[in-house]
């Protein structure tokens, strides 16, 4: 994982240098990590009455959504499930979980010292990450300035990456860009034969690296990117966008946005009866909301993230209780299909190096992490890190449930090549449907 470099433009690298500067007490360069302490056979007792987890998420702001179908809803069932039993054990103690949540309405600066108050003012134990990937950057270096383990959900940077070795608190279980969707994505697109492609994405971090990684991976493996085109987050009229990717003629159309701005490219699309070959579109794509908006005009358009009820029986029943924490059919355009069951799997994962750690201590827990297999709703479950004590942790590719989706018959299928695929990719998609 580590050796991966990717080149962006220069006014990216320095608006990421700029952002990390802006954090409160830290400089652009991070501090030291703490070297790696392994678990110890004799803990001191534990002393706390209850474990206090704290986030900053966008609760007012443009993403406010994804309170209601991201990461939240993953790590309050999580918690309930653990207190309704009485607790975490730690150290032969059962500890009750609490949550607090702080509001940085996607204020990269207030999600910075949100953290800082989280870690000086109120001690939490841990962290949550934030909503998305922009403010990853503000969070990360702040919980690993406190030593403070942040377990991440929504968000996940390739330019993060490079700066890995020195933040070794943050655990990242979301996959992304090219980590691994965009390689596995042009592998199926190469076997399909397509030829050309045609890039609409958002103008911030995530679109940013999707459409560059997109470029690079589709040019190497010999698909032609025929045009490019970005758009602003409050973005209201798509028509130029979609009419650019329909006049391009190009046999794949990418839109790496965001769920509010792929609705509306979505709909612009069909008003104009723009259907190219192949269509994988980003962040909401992957929720039921979006098959239960479209029902068969989806049909065969791919996404980012892919797992099911035919991924495993683990996966089935997790299906059903996530389902269940929704609030059953009421909440099932809620369900998510990308990341859900890898922060779940990722709070099970920690769970348990928690019970063997038997202690609250960061750098023993993380020590555990590091260097730990165990089992969890994505089967063997364990994390790619640096060298011992420099670096936090990705999913390996192996532990997920896959990294690309293609709606068909109304189940969001797991397309990758190998054995985790649910269903055969189609190629061409067909048209949309007769109003």
């Amino acid at each position: 994982m580590w050796k991966k470099s990717i080149k962006f433009a220069l006014p990216l690298v320095i608006v990421l240098a700029f952002l990390i500067a802006l954090i409160p007490g830290c400089k652009a360069t991070t501090t030291t990590p703490a070297t790696s302490v392994a678990p110890s056979t004799t803990v001191p007792p534990v002393t706390a009455t209850e474990i206090v987890i704290g986030a900053s998420r966008d609760l007012t702001g443009p993403t406010a959504g994804f309170q209601e179908y991201g990461y939240p809803p993953i790590y309050k069932m999580w918690a309930k499930e653990i207190n309704d039993a009485g607790g975490l054990s730690v150290g032969g103690k059962k500890l009750p979980i609490r949550i607090i949540e702080y509001d940085d309405a996607a204020d990269n600066a207030r999600v910075a010292a949100n953290i800082e108050k989280l870690c000086t003012q109120d001690h939490v134990n841990f962290l949550f990450g934030p909503t998305g990937t922009t403010p990853l950057f503000a969070a990360a270096p702040v919980a690993s300035k406190y030593h403070t383990l942040i377990l991440c959900g929504e968000g996940g940077a390739t330019t993060l990456e490079s700066s890995m070795p020195s933040l070794p608190y943050v655990f990242a279980p979301l996959n992304y860009s090219d980590h691994f969707q965009i390689p596995v994505f042009t592998d199926i697109m190469v076997a399909a034969g397509a030829k050309t492609a045609f890039i609409c994405y958002l103008e911030n971090l995530h679109g940013t690296e999707y459409n560059l990684i997109a470029q690079q991976d589709f040019t190497n493996a010999g698909i032609n990117v025929v045009g490019v085109a970005g758009f602003p987050i409050t973005i209201q009229d798509m028509e130029p966008i979609v009419k650019a990717a329909q006049d391009s003629g190009a046999d794949i159309c990418c839109v790496f946005a965001y769920p509010d701005n792929n609705i509306l490219w979505m709909n612009t699309a069909l008003a104009l009866n723009y259907s190219p070959k192949a269509l994988i579109i980003g962040p909401g794509c992957n929720f039921e909301f979006f098959n239960l908006t479209y029902g068969a005009k989806l049909e065969d358009v791919f996404g980012e993230g892919a797992w099911n009820r035919k991924s495993s029986t683990a996966a089935n029943a997790f299906a059903d209780k996530y389902l269940a924490a929704l609030g059953g059919s009421k909440g099932l355009g809620n369900m998510d299909w990308w990341g859900a069951i890898d922060y779940y799997a990722s709070l099970q994962f920690f769970q348990q190096a928690v019970e063997k750690a038997g202690t609250l201590d960061n750098d023993v827990i993380k020590a555990v992490m590091e260097t730990s297999h165990f089992q969890t709703v994505l089967g063997d479950t364990y994390w790619d890190c640096g060298p011992a004590g420099t670096g936090g942790g990705l999913l390996p590719q192996a532990v997920y449930a896959g990294q690309i989706g293609q709606w068909q018959n109304g189940i969001f299928e797991v397309v990758d090549p190998g054995a985790k695929r649910t269903a055969n990719p189609v190629y061409p998609k067909p048209p949309w449907p007769t109003p």
